[in-house]
């Protein structure tokens, strides 16, 4: 095999998977923040409520599984079958913001699990929330359309190449944060998240191929501010 069918093969398959393309989608319900903090994640990311959890998000990974097994004799032969499954815990790790936010978000989360002041824990489904990990395309050319204050654009040969969604999924690890007097250093938390399966899910009408997206145009000096901090 040349390298022309290798770039013929990738630039027929829209191109290599890129691991720093990626998007996990998590409950928005411990989020707070009202109004404006809905407002201004629509405007990034084209979704109401919880929006900035992925735009935070560093790392993640796709889960995998094990096929637990067990020993059959059959006359003389000892044959290996199927028994069950195993599934391992997924990390994920966010930056810190200075309102600390994605920390309260988890400890809110943390709340509806375990009640310390009553020393109980609560039912499972009253804190267990699907979640959902993609991995995404990078788009081959995008459109902008601008209606007013809106944006309304859409991503061709980009979107969603392949998803997962994590069955009644909860957070069984907060990791400590770690602060130290580095000048530029910035802070990071990692979570670790437990669940019961995880099976793949649609990537949506044509494959994600054709992805839309929002935005809002603020306008003047907070425009500005918000270009500088992206």
């Amino acid at each position: 095999m040349s390298i022309n069918d290798i770039k013929s093969m990738a630039s027929g398959k829209l191109g290599f998977a890129r691991s720093n393309q990626f998007a996990v989608q998590l409950p928005s319900e411990f989020a707070g923040g009202g109004l404006l903090n809905a407002i201004t994640s629509f405007a990034m990311t084209g979704q109401m409520g919880g929006g900035d959890l992925n735009i935070l998000c560093t790392n993640a990974s796709l889960p995998g599984k094990q096929v637990l097994v067990q020993d059959r004799r059959i006359g003389m032969e000892y044959q290996k079958i199927a028994n069950g499954y195993a599934v391992d815990d997924v990390s994920l790790t966010f930056y810190v913001l200075n309102d600390y936010g994605i920390k309260k978000y988890f400890d809110n989360w943390y709340e509806s699990t375990i009640s310390d002041d009553a020393s109980i824990a609560q039912y499972k489904n009253e804190y267990a929330r699907d979640i959902k990990i993609m991995q995404l395309r990078r788009p081959i050319t995008s459109k902008t359309l601008n209606v007013g204050p809106i944006s309304i654009g859409a991503d061709i040969g980009g979107g969603t190449a392949y998803a997962v969604q994590l069955r009644d999924a909860f957070p069984t690890t907060i990791q400590a944060i770690d602060l130290s007097n580095d000048l530029d250093g910035l802070v990071q938390i990692t979570v670790q998240l437990s669940y019961t399966n995880w099976k793949p899910v649609s990537a949506g009408v044509l494959g994600g191929l054709i992805a839309p997206n929002f935005g809002l145009n603020l306008g003047g000096g907070l425009a500005g501010s918000l270009g500088r901090l992206l």
